[in-house]
């Protein structure tokens, strides 16, 4: 009865054992890692699903594949000899661990990149040689992952470095640097002088700034919070590139604090480069125009008196009389002016007075006159002004031609050494009819001034209004 039962007992630890294996062999096949086994010949005796899948063929077809065989001579090479090295090691728990190339089963499949982890199996007997057993994980997503953050990454322009309190970079996070900087070695180099090279303008600010971050090492960091405006000197430096494919960076400095002091510094790149020529465009555009607004000024406006100049006169003033022949302006009046006696002035004062007597009456013309008029120096000691009205209340051309007779008439003009002046002017005024153009309404105004001088000058001779 006691045989009987340790033979029962026998037959249950034997099953057990064998279900034991069997799901062994259920989990090794439903990992997604590669595992095979591989004798003293690096031929395959055990392979998962993954491994038949990755090479495919079935498990039967995969027992005595030569595992070497799917890795270029040179993954080869190093593959055994991390087989060498394995089982001539003392230790039974030997291992290794390597990143090789899974070459493909056929030349349209791509290498796929493989973490491998290589053990040493205890061997029963020496016949069976030494067992090695292999891991591995295809590191393909991975890599791609890897290489979108990348691509993402060096899209965004910026560059990531570290330095420490003497400028020196010790780290760079972003490849994006070397473009930025245009230089291959950055680590161990001073960013200092990087900087410096490209920027020899620059190179007193940047000392200072420099002399900053190493003054704040090993303080607390809100020092260099209180002093970080003074970095803002350096705000906009020049990386100069081949091909005149030079760069502009922003430089930004972020304390990394160890036990709340400063230990060395966060160097953030921005590329300006585009946002910089856009505003040396702008700042180009507003000289030009600012430049061409001053020809036109000059083109325009008589620098003496402060007037406008005939040029403008033919085109502004033709306009008016367009508009007056519609019947958009009520009354238009030309005022022609001379000053009496100039030649007189010239001869005993002098041009410089003369100046003066031009300048001061073009003066006392916009004083006595609105935006809506125009007051021309016509040439030489002339004047005209030309007068819209489209109210009954404003005041027409003779009452403003009357007035800044008056004014110019009653004001002493200071010619130096406290001496006065007192110079008058002769008027003829003359209104717009339907068939008028510029030359004849100024042609009528000039007779209507000869009139004015021929009556003793200081005064306004007026052509009545049509109809009158």
């Amino acid at each position: 009865m006691s045989n009987h039962n340790e033979l029962l007992a026998s037959h249950r630890v034997l099953s057990m054992l064998e279900s034991a294996c069997e799901y062994s062999e259920q989990i090794l096949d439903n990992v997604p890692s590669v595992f095979v086994v591989l004798n003293q010949e690096h031929k395959v005796i055990r392979a998962n699903k993954a491994f038949c899948d990755l090479v495919g063929c079935t498990m039967e077809g995969a027992l005595h594949l030569d595992f070497t065989s799917y890795f270029t001579s040179e993954n080869r090479a190093i593959l055994l000899h991390h087989f060498s090295h394995l089982r001539a090691s003392a230790h039974g728990d030997a291992n290794a661990r390597v990143k090789l190339e899974f070459a493909g089963i056929s030349e349209d499949m791509p290498a796929k990149p493989f973490f491998w982890r290589i053990f040493k199996l205890e061997r029963t007997s020496d016949a069976e040689g030494q067992i090695i057993s292999i891991i591995g994980d295809d590191l393909s997503g991975l890599y791609q992952n890897e290489l979108k953050l990348m691509s993402i990454f060096a899209s965004i322009p910026l560059g990531l470095m570290v330095v420490n309190g003497q400028g020196t970079i010790t780290e760079v996070l972003s490849e994006y640097c070397h473009v930025l900087l245009n230089q291959r070695k950055l680590v161990g180099e001073s960013l200092h002088a990087v900087l410096s090279k490209h920027n020899t303008d620059m190179r007193l600010h940047l000392s200072n700034a420099f002399n900053l971050l190493h003054d704040c090492v090993g303080k607390a960091a809100h020092t260099f919070s209180a002093r970080e405006s003074e970095l803002n000197a350096i705000s906009e430096l020049k990386i100069e590139g081949q091909d005149q494919n030079d760069k502009w960076i922003k430089p930004r400095f972020q304390p990394i604090a160890k036990n709340n002091t400063v230990d060395r510094y966060m160097v953030i790149l921005e590329d300006i480069t585009s946002s910089y020529l856009a505003q040396r465009q702008i700042e180009k555009a507003d000289l030009l125009g600012k430049q061409a607004q001053a020809l036109y000024e000059c083109a325009i406006r008589d620098p003496l008196s402060g007037l406008y100049t005939r040029l403008f006169m033919n085109d502004s003033v033709s306009r008016l009389i367009a508009a007056a022949r519609r019947g958009n302006i009520r009354e238009l009046a030309v005022v022609l002016f001379d000053l009496d006696n100039f030649k007189r002035v010239n001869d005993t004062y002098g041009h410089a007075v003369g100046d003066q007597v031009i300048k001061e009456f073009g003066s006392i013309i916009l004083q006595c006159t609105r935006d809506t008029d125009v007051a021309v120096r016509y040439g030489g000691e002339e004047f005209v002004l030309t007068v819209p009205c489209n109210d009954i209340q404003e005041q027409g051309g003779a009452v403003v031609a009357e007035r800044i007779r008056q004014r110019l008439a009653d004001t002493p003009i200071d010619i130096g050494n406290g001496q006065t002046l007192h110079v008058t002017t002769s008027c003829g005024v003359a209104y717009c009819r339907a068939t008028d153009n510029l030359d004849s309404l100024i042609q009528r105004a000039d007779k209507n001034l000869y009139v004015a001088k021929h009556k003793g000058k200081n005064q306004v001779c007026i052509e009545p209004a049509e109809g009158e």
